[in-house]
């Protein structure tokens, strides 16, 4: 019996490692859904490169991973874990929490400390222009800065910031893109969100030439 229960527990192992090296060949570990979901979202994820169109933030307490600053108006982070979490966002002078991922606690925390929540929920796989719709008319109508966030940061809430940039601020595609990888999304995970960016994004429109005279 005893026998059996260690070779029932090494295969479990076996199996263990097996899938989590095969999740680590397609994705970073703190980027991996089985390991954070394994580890409940307890491994940390590293500080992206600075750049010359964000500002990194950093690691702030209460705050799933780390902030990042777009402009005056966007921040963008991890969900929100505690009430010290949302003292940090006060510290910050967050006045609008744009949440992807919505709980009870971050309503009774935002109504607590005074801050306008608006929810936009949606998944990897689910999101449609009312949602892109949704969180642009959110920041134009403020108040600003506002806080948008998902469980990481980077997937959702960087997708949102990303359409941010092309709508609001006349950026490409390809140079939001580029933004939206240089700070950690996974281009595996993203595929359906950036399909969907892409779709919504403005059209060029071709201008016929000239009838000769």
């Amino acid at each position: 019996m005893v026998t059996s229960q260690k070779l029932l527990s090494a295969l479990l192992l076996a199996a263990l490692v097996a899938l989590s090296t095969t999740a680590v060949a397609c994705h970073t570990p703190h980027q991996c859904p089985i390991l954070q979901g394994m580890t409940g979202g307890a491994i940390p994820a590293p500080l992206p490169p600075s750049g010359d169109t964000y500002k990194v933030i950093g690691f702030r307490d209460g705050i799933r991973f780390y902030v990042i600053q777009y402009n005056d108006k966007i921040y963008r982070g991890g969900d929100i874990l505690s009430r010290a979490g949302a003292e940090s966002l006060r510290t910050l002078g967050i006045k609008t929490i744009i949440a992807v991922t919505p709980n009870d606690q971050e309503r009774t925390l935002a109504r607590e400390f005074g801050f306008k929540l608006v929810e936009i929920p949606f998944g990897w796989y689910d999101m449609k222009k009312t949602h892109l719709d949704k969180f642009l008319a959110a920041v134009d109508e403020g108040p600003t800065p506002v806080y948008v966030h998902c469980l990481g940061g980077d997937l959702r809430a960087g997708i949102l910031a990303a359409h941010y940039r092309i709508h609001r601020e006349s950026w490409s595609v390809e140079k939001a893109l580029d933004e939206y990888y240089r700070l950690d999304a996974s281009r595996l995970d993203a595929m359906d969100l950036v399909k969907k960016l892409r779709e919504n994004a403005p059209k060029l429109q071709v201008v016929p030439p000239a009838s000769p005279k």
